[in-house]
């Protein structure tokens, strides 16, 4: 890892901890070992580092993307929400969220990219529903982009409610609240009944192993048995 890359990766986890206005360069410089003229080098401005997290922020999400775009909607949907609550449970804000709690004191430049970021998970998000309903599997009484902005807004709480204490089944409760609303009941019954055939299965594999080694216990009980029984009768 280059020294901008440590740079950026610990600016983006002190800003997710601690928030845009809890951490300095002297904060980064201490944590990684370098002097602030270094950070200065790559990053004249904090501002400047700022955007640069944004840019790392959504890199990250593309690939997450990249990664499930061949997945179902609902399961795009469902390891989306995921990433949040991973981040959420670890007591992290998602950087841009973390940005956006101080938005009124923020260089404009930045505040322009993170509408650009925001953009860009809306739009994904919409996508995702509009495939979603167009394949029967999402139904919902809201225009697409609506429901992603309301999703969107469940989000950024995440991190709030983890630091108020809510755990992680919490967050999970959540997560299936917002599913539970948008994928078809016809999906999620069928889901159910293949978890349920998966467990049924699970539990007759266990049941038969069980039965194959209660036989093998049985042919080396006997076993020893004979052994016995010949050392015995030739010491008769």
């Amino acid at each position: 890892m280059t020294t901008k890359e440590k740079i950026v990766n610990t600016a983006a986890e002190l800003l997710s901890n601690n928030g845009f206005n809890a951490f300095s360069f002297h904060d980064i410089a201490n944590e990684i070992g370098i002097k602030t003229s270094s950070i200065h080098y790559y990053f004249p401005t904090k501002s400047d580092l700022i955007i640069e997290i944004i840019h790392y922020s959504q890199n990250i999400q593309t690939a997450l993307f990249e990664t499930i775009s061949e997945k179902k909607p609902q399961e795009k949907l469902s390891l989306l929400i995921d990433f949040y609550v991973d981040l959420a449970d670890k007591g992290q804000m998602c950087p841009i969220v973390s940005i956006s709690s101080d938005m009124n004191d923020i260089d404009p430049n930045i505040k322009l990219e993170v509408g650009k970021f925001y953009d860009f998970l809306a739009d994904w998000l919409t996508s995702v529903i509009v495939e979603g309903i167009t394949k029967n599997h999402f139904v919902t009484a809201q225009e697409p982009q609506d429901k992603s902005m309301e999703i969107l807004n469940i989000l950024a709480m995440l991190p709030i409610l983890s630091r108020l204490g809510k755990g992680r089944e919490s967050l999970n409760s959540l997560k299936q609240s917002v599913m539970a609303n948008l994928v078809n009941k016809d999906i999620l019954d069928n889901q159910i009944s293949l978890q349920a055939q998966e467990i049924k299965q699970q539990q007759e594999t266990i049941a038969h192993q069980a039965a194959v080694i209660a036989a093998q216990q049985k042919i080396i009980n006997l076993y020893e048995a004979n052994e016995a029984l010949e050392k015995w009768e030739q010491q008769k």
